[in-house]
């Protein structure tokens, strides 16, 4: 049976850091900004300094963005450990042990949820309450990983055929 929930009991949350006094050209660690997130991971900046690690499974999610902006509620999933900083104005969400990361990537990429708060006028600022309160269905752990297949699948042969 699926069961609603809210992301503060399938997950944890966390802010990320102001990297803007450590970028540098060549840096060993990419800094997950909403530019980053926004174009999955093609614009980058680096640090060596990692001053909020993410790790593989870990979401990184834009907080923050200007009016009928697309980078507000964007998803980026961590594939890696000992490669990303998380930045300012980013959420890192943890998923607990029964839930799938790209389950809830999936769920919370440009969910209506989220863009309800932008008005069209102002810069959109989510908070953790917002963040927190995001409630969806969620089935078993073992379905989530049999619907996270099927749209990854859906995925690759999207991206195959552009």
């Amino acid at each position: 049976a699926w069961e609603q929930r809210k992301l503060d009991k399938v997950a944890e949350y966390r802010n990320g850091k102001g990297h803007e006094k450590s970028i540098s050209s060549n840096g060993k660690y990419i800094v997950v900004n909403s530019k980053f997130v926004s174009t999955n991971g093609l614009v980058k900046k680096f640090t060596n300094i990692q001053m909020e690690p993410l790790v593989k499974g870990d979401i990184a999610f834009v907080l923050s963005d200007v009016p009928n902006g697309r980078a507000l509620a964007r998803t980026f999933l961590i594939s890696k450990n000992n490669k990303y900083s998380l930045n300012q104005r980013i959420a890192g969400i943890t998923p607990k042990n029964n839930i799938s990361s790209f389950f809830l990537s999936s769920l919370m990429n440009r969910s209506p949820y989220f863009l309800k708060f932008d008005d069209g006028v102002s810069q959109t600022n989510l908070s953790k309450k917002d963040v927190e309160n995001f409630a969806e269905m969620y089935p078993e752990f073992f379905e989530q990983k049999k619907i996270s297949a099927l749209l990854k699948s859906i995925d690759n042969l999207l991206a195959a055929n552009q």
